[in-house]
């Protein structure tokens, strides 16, 4: 009967130390995922800064062009 109490006690402690294991891998795998969410939330927020400021020099382009037209008709009404 003592032998059986030593196996069972060391079985016991044995599962112990796998549950507490797996509970570290768990919280790692936890703190891997969160930091992974903030990654790309700051990719995604780059991305959006990144769209906007193209469509601005898009916006800011089309004025330039525009601009540049009228220039040319005023030029072309001197002219003649």
């Amino acid at each position: 009967m003592g032998d059986l109490m030593v196996h069972l006690n060391k079985s016991g402690h044995e599962m112990k130390v796998k549950r507490d294991e797996i509970i570290n891998v768990i919280q790692s795998l936890s703190a891997i995922s969160q930091e992974n969410a903030a990654g790309t939330e700051e990719a995604s927020a780059s991305v959006e800064e990144q769209t906007s400021s193209i469509e601005e020099i898009a916006n800011a382009s089309e004025a330039l062009a525009q601009l540049a037209n009228d220039m040319q008709e005023s030029v072309a009404k001197i002219k003649y």
